[in-house]
């Protein structure tokens, strides 16, 4: 009694019109698929969204403090250079001097208040400075014996004066 093996095993039959038996390794694609490629664009996109929204917030924030109606802090010292009045208080941050350019009276002691979130100091080229104050700190910059005149006053701390934190005194 011979039984006949083809007809009755199943496992190596290839597949019926339904797809119900398969046979064999199942297929692999090769290469990268496009719904892998349009998933990593959506993603990309979306960082790219984020990312330049930060990026006009940041540029808000920073035409802000460089017009001087941002916030940064509460100093800025009675008078704003300008009109000028004689100041007698001056706030700093990233990456400003408020007031910018601004006349104090000779012999004046002025206060000077760090409103950003680094060290800051306030130097008169060739001529007194604060010492370096870490934020939320008050220093004094004593212009006595500073002849009257016009002097570049900046951030001694690398790279501020660049980024900005430079202006002028007048002092009378």
């Amino acid at each position: 009694m011979a039984v006949d093996q083809e007809s009755s095993d199943t496992t190596d039959s290839p597949a019926g019109p339904s797809g119900a038996v398969h046979s064999g390794p199942v297929p692999v694609r090769k290469g990268t698929t496009f719904e892998t490629l349009a998933v990593c664009g959506f993603i990309f996109g979306l960082f790219a969204i984020v990312a330049a929204i930060f990026a006009v917030g940041l540029a808000a924030r920073a035409a802000s403090d460089a017009s001087g109606s941002g916030g940064g802090g509460s100093a800025g010292g009675g008078t704003a250079g300008g009109g000028g009045a004689a100041v007698t208080e001056v706030s700093l941050g990233e990456f400003f001097i408020k007031p910018q350019d601004a006349t104090a009276a000779a012999d004046s002691v002025l206060k000077v208040k760090n409103d950003g979130t680094v060290d800051h100091d306030l130097a008169v080229e060739g001529g007194p400075a604060t010492e370096m104050l870490k934020p939320g700190d008050e220093g004094e910059l004593d212009l006595a014996g500073v002849a009257a005149g016009t002097y570049t006053w900046i951030c001694q701390v690398p790279g501020h004066a660049e980024a900005g934190m430079k202006g002028t005194v007048t002092v009378q």
